[in-house]
Parts: structure tokens; sequence; C-alpha cells
């Protein structure tokens, strides 16, 4: 009895609910020759109307509509009908609800193409305006020019479209829809604004209509993604972004497989890890749902590796040199511009370093359009090198035509491609980009398409040269340096010395450290005589300095140049006469307890040489030493 008691009441339920969604209008209050001319004077609008902020100056016409008593069961407005509404151009108009409480609600705002081109058709007819998404209706066309007519019918409430949008709550009046405007007596006004001059109008009578808010439509076609493009290369934060859908409430956003509801047309993605991302939307209201639109994927790089930059500081000069660019007998690629950019600095590159990670380079002077410029890195030994190469050029014409303004970061792989439309500020905006070789030949009068990782690292004179292929831009680099890869741990140098029972202590550390003591560094030595105490000691400056013998005899050799440092004594644990000992040491602990220990604080770039001492009494001196290591402290 249960069951089937449910069942019917499941079944009532739904019929309510159907019945509930199927209700909308229950009556009417029809107007009696309420309307008028309009504007009362003049032909609209006036010296000083300034849309949406300003209204023009011919007030608007208020036709007056009395509700004495409401439909039973009626709670909010479902409809208002102008009857016999005749004006030249529709973009003109704009029709507000005033309710008894002196509440503006628009009805429908200067017709207009989606993009905000004003209709410059005419009404003629009756037309209905009702809640969006809750009727059939009659569509607003692509355009309505000249003596057309807008087409009789049932319409939505328009709220402005495109640059004639209207910003909810200008002077007063709301976007309001119909179905949440309350039903109440009391005198309604109907005001029609005149927003140009030169045209006029007629409205026969208006009637309002109450009953209870319809259930909406379900939203139409699934949503345009807009950003990033299918398969953009895009770096954190990523945020999704799409076209508005009609009717739609709300927007299920599918990324990674991972769905959340969102109102708007964009999403700020979490931080997302390296790797392709896939992602699509859907348009949602309470009724139902659209399709997903076709995913897109984009691809979030690595972050850039470390590295480690040798200042030049003295690159500051016009690209190109003299002039605007160009030259006679410039040919690309075969003759070369007059009067380049270059600069050249001597480069000590940093120990353990094997390869070039980035070029940064500076314009403290806007440099006009990219697509002009080619920039060639000459190694030492006379190598030349491609690092950009006229952004957006097809072996014709002049390239892309943005500018380069501020800091820019060139990587292999690291960074984003060079954008192919410009921004509104004709600059692209700073951060990291990858190497371009754009239309050029390796090889071409001897420059050649290298990856930044494959060009030969030496020290010694390197040079940045800019071409400058088209007349009439310019700009000035303020600086420009190459930053080479650091170790991605610490680096062994030195030999361990042999103790008595033959053990060969090693050093090694687990990372370097940072400048901030959060790395986790642990230093660790292994291989020691056991039950033997031992100390840690570091220095900070090495140069020029050459490890000399412990002592006469020894086999361990003084790796750390003075002054030094120790970092406390422990024993070495294990088995007498073997070699299982060990020694550990956190390193960002030490640095965080010893604020005045030599080198703290560190920063980035500086360099710490650590090694460490044990006793072993027969050795000569009674004690022996480990290698060393050589830290580098990153950001």
């Amino acid at each position: 009895m249960r069951l089937v008691s449910n069942s019917l009441r499941a079944a009532g339920l739904v019929a309510a609910f159907a019945a509930a969604a199927q209700a909308q209008t229950i009556g009417c209050e029809v107007g009696a020759a309420n309307g008028g001319v309009h504007p009362t004077t003049g032909t609209g609008g006036g010296t000083g109307t300034l849309y949406p902020t300003a209204l023009p100056l011919t007030p608007p016409t208020v036709f007056p509509l009395s509700v004495a008593a409401l439909p039973v069961g009626a709670t909010v407005v479902t409809e208002v009908k102008l009857i016999g509404l005749t004006h030249t151009f529709v973009g003109d108009c704009q029709f507000v609800l005033e309710d008894p409480a002196g509440g503006l609600h628009n009805l429908f705002v200067r017709g207009s193409t989606p993009t905000g081109t004003s209709y410059s058709c005419d009404f003629n007819g009756n037309y209905t305006i009702v809640t969006p998404c809750t009727s059939a209706v009659t569509a607003l066309p692509a355009t309505c020019t000249g003596t057309a007519v807008l087409a009789p019918g049932t319409y939505d409430q328009q709220f402005g479209r495109g640059t004639l949008a209207w910003p909810n709550g200008t002077n007063g009046i709301n976007n309001t829809p119909l179905s949440s405007i309350p039903a109440a007596t009391g005198t309604w006004n109907l005001r029609i604004y005149d927003w140009a001059v030169g045209d006029t109008g007629n409205l026969a009578s208006w009637d309002i209509c109450f009953g209870t808010p319809p259930a909406p439509s379900a939203p139409g076609s699934a949503p345009t993604l807009t950003a990033p493009l299918n398969a953009a290369t895009v770096t954190n934060p990523v945020t999704l972004t799409w076209s508005a859908v009609s009717c739609a409430t709300s927007y299920d956003v599918d990324l990674d497989g991972v769905v959340t509801n969102v109102v708007g047309t964009s999403f700020a993605a979490p931080v997302l890890a390296a790797g392709i991302h896939t992602w699509t939307v859907r348009a949602v209201n309470v009724t139902g749902s659209t399709a997903f639109a076709t995913p897109f994927t984009f691809d979030v790089p690595p972050p850039p590796p470390a590295s480690v930059c040798v200042a030049n500081g003295a690159a500051a000069g016009p690209v190109p040199a003299a002039g605007t660019g160009g030259g006679t007998g410039t040919l690309w690629p075969t003759v070369f511009p007059l009067t380049p950019y270059v600069n050249s600095y001597s480069v000590t590159v940093p120990p353990g370093a094997t390869q070039i990670v980035k070029v940064d380079f500076s314009f403290s002077t806007q440099q006009t359009w990219i697509g002009d410029l080619q920039m060639v890195l000459t190694d030492p030994t006379g190598g030349n090198h491609n690092i950009l190469h006229r952004v957006g050029f097809t072996t014709a014409g002049a390239g892309f035509a943005c500018d380069l303004n501020g800091a820019y970061s060139i990587y292999e792989t690291a960074g984003l491609s060079w954008p192919t439309t410009c921004p509104t500020s004709t600059d692209i905006p700073v951060g990291d980009y990858d190497q371009n070789f754009g239309s050029w030949t390796s090889g071409t009068n001897g420059v050649f398409n290298t990856p930044l990782s494959a060009i030969p690292v030496s020290s010694g004179t390197w040079t940045l040269t800019i071409y400058d292929w088209v007349g009439g831009d310019s700009g000035v680099l303020a600086d420009w340096k190459l930053c080479f890869n650091v170790p991605t741990g610490p680096t062994s140098y030195c030999t361990p010395g042999t103790t008595t029972n033959g053990c060969n202590a090693v050093i090694s550390g687990t990372a370097n450290p940072n400048a901030a003591n959060t790395t986790q560094v642990t230093i660790n030595v292994a291989n020691v005589e056991g039950q033997k105490q031992g100390i840690y000691f570091y220095g900070v400056n090495n140069t020029g300095f050459t490890p000399s013998p412990w002592s006469p005899g020894s086999t361990s050799f003084l790796c750390v140049k003075g002054p030094t440092q120790r970092a406390g004594s422990q024993g070495a644990g294990g088995t007498t006469n073997a070699c299982d000992g060990a020694f550990s040491l956190d390193w960002d602990l030490f640095v965080t307890n010893n604020p005045t220990a030599v080198g703290v604080p560190f920063a980035a770039g500086d360099k710490v040489f650590v090694q460490a001492w044990f006793r072993d009494p027969p050795a000569p001196k009674t004690t022996n030493l480990t290698n060393a290591i050589e830290m580098t402290v990153q950001p």
C-alpha cells in the first residue's frame, strides 16, 4: 500500500509541476486608448543626449494604466502588449515599465544588431513583450533598415545589444525580467524615450498581463569556446572563456574530466600541471542544458628551468644604430641591413654550466614592428645563431606589426609562442617566449638556426646583433644578457682521503639550497670510520684557491678556502675499524639557527663550499678529510 501511495503521490507531484510550468498569463488589464504620440514634443533626443548616461532632453512620453484588482493566483508580470505602435527608426526607442512603487524596468532597449548597430526600420503594428526564454517568440532580425517594418509579434525583453547594451541600474532603470516584477495594484506607467531627433510615432493603447512565473526554455546551441585557442600554449594562471548562450543561467565547465558549474562566461582554472589539458563547456538552466562544445586542448609548458645570468650592464643603444632600419642595398636574406645594433661583452661561464638556457633583453624605448627584427647571437668561436627572426614574416611584406616594449626572455622551448594578433596597446606583453627562426633558411649568410641548448658554451666575448630589415621604425635596447643552466644539485670536487682502515669518506648534498632556506637540503657523509667524531666546515669564496695537502704524508686535501665556518661536531656511529659510520647535516636548519654565521643570509647566486673533517688517530695529523661539494644558492 505504501508503494502505491508513494507512486500516486509522485504522479500527482509531476502533474502539479507540469501544470505550474505551463501556467503563465492568468489575466490582463486592458488599456483603453491609453496611448498617444511619442515623443510628445519635438522629435526626440536633443543637445546633450549621451547614451546611456544622459537621458534625452525631451522628457519621456508617459502612458498610465490603472490596475484595480489582480487575477486570482497571479504573482508576477507576464506580458506587456503594445497596441497600434508606430515609430520611425526602431533603434531610437527605449520602452520602460514603471511599477506602482516607482521601480523602473526595461522592456525593449533600442533595437539593434547583435553588435549594437541601430535598426533604422520602423514599428508598425501590435507588439507583445514577454520574459526572455519562456515562450515561442519572433526572432530579432540580423538587420532592419530603411522603410522596412519590424515584424509585429511577440518578442523577448531586450536590454540592448553590443555597444547599445544597457548597464543595469543606470539612471535608476533596471534590466528586470518581467517574471521577477511582482504583480501589484495601482498605477503602472509605460515610458517611451526617443534617443535621437528626426522621428516620431504613436501608440494606440497598451495592456499589462499577470500570472505565474513561467518555466524557462532550455538553452539553445552549445557555447563557442574562445580562449585559450585550440592547441594553444599557455602558462599559469589559465582563464577559460566562451560565448554567452541565450537562456543560460550558468555553465558547466569540464576541465580534464572535472566539471565545475559557474555563473558567467569565464573560469579561472586552478594551478595546472605541465602537459596537455582538455576543456569544454555546456550551457545550463533549470529546464535543461545544451550539449558540450567540441573540446579544445591547450599545453602548459614546464616552468622555465633555473638559470644563472651573467650581467652585461653596458648594452644600451638604438635599434638600428642609425636611421630607421633597412637601407640602400638591403635584400632579404642575402644582403643584411645597414647600421645594425651591435653589442659585445665578456662572459665567464658559471662553474658547471653546460648550455644557454635563455637570452634576456629589454627595450627602454618602444621598438616598433617586431616583424622587421632579426636577433643574431655570435659565440666566442665566431659561430652565428638566430635567436629571433622576423616574427610573422613569410618571405614577403614586413612581418608582424606589433611592438616590443619592456623586458623579454627567449627560451628554446620553455616560453610561449609569439602572438599572432596585436593587443590593443600594440605592445607584445612582456614575459617568456620561444626562439623563433621564422622563414630563415639555416646557414644563410653563415647564420644558423641553432637551438639555444646546442650553441657551444665557452667563456669569452659574446655578441648580439639586431638587424632591422625595413625602414620607418626604431627603438632603444636597454640591456641584454646570457643566462646559463645551473647544476641540478651540489657539484662534487676534490678527492677524499683514505683512512687507516681503507675508508674513503664521501660528502654529498641532496639539493642546492635556496635563499629562503626552504629547499630541505641535507648534507650527508658516508663511508666514515665507525665510532669517530667529525665536523662540517664551509667557506663562501674559493676564488683562486687550489686544494692543498692536509699534512705531509696525508692522502687528504683541504678543499675550502678560509675564512671557514664550523657547523658543529657529531659522532659517526657504526662499527669500530669499519667504514659504516656516517654524518648528516640539515643545512636549512643550521642557517636558520645561526643568523651570524659566515655568509648568512645567503642570496640567490651565492656559492657555498662544504667539506667534513673527522678523527683517525693513526693517520697523519690524526685526522682525515672528505672530498668537497659546491652549492649554488637558488632564488
